[in-house]
């Protein structure tokens, strides 16, 4: 099994939460994921029965080792990585609901700002994956 494919089986994704997308749900907030997860800003993300974090690292050691380096990467290298930036989010999330590694996103880093502000935030880049 590829990370891509580990990450679509084991990733629960929630619904759009930017408001903008030509799928968005018009409550978003009751259709994410329910129990632990990581807020990406755009999207929540929980971990399904079987995901491990051991397995997650280990396909990741495998295909994308520049990724295990203790130094932040975000979700659009990844996304160049991976050809597909929601799966990247996807892959961070499942990553800090594992244990993995650290996430950070406006969400998570600064909660108090407007929801408006925390979506420009994260379009420009800032939902970071940090494995320590």
């Amino acid at each position: 099994m590829s990370l891509s494919e580990y990450v679509q089986k084991y990733a629960i994704r929630g619904a759009c939460q930017c408001g903008k997308c030509l799928d968005a749900v018009e409550v978003p907030a009751a259709r994410q994921p329910a129990g632990h997860t990581v807020d990406l800003t755009f999207f929540k993300v929980a971990a399904a029965d079987g995901a491990t974090k051991e397995k997650l690292l280990e396909l990741v050691q495998a295909e994308l080792p520049q990724l295990l380096d203790n130094r932040p990467h975000g979700y659009i290298e990844l996304g160049g990585l991976l050809d597909d930036q929601g799966l990247a989010l996807m892959t961070i999330g499942l990553g800090g609901v594992l244990g993995a590694w650290k996430v950070r996103s406006p969400s998570n880093m600064l909660p108090d700002i407007p929801d408006e502000l925390k979506q420009q935030l994260a379009g420009s880049g800032l939902v970071e994956m940090h494995y320590e």
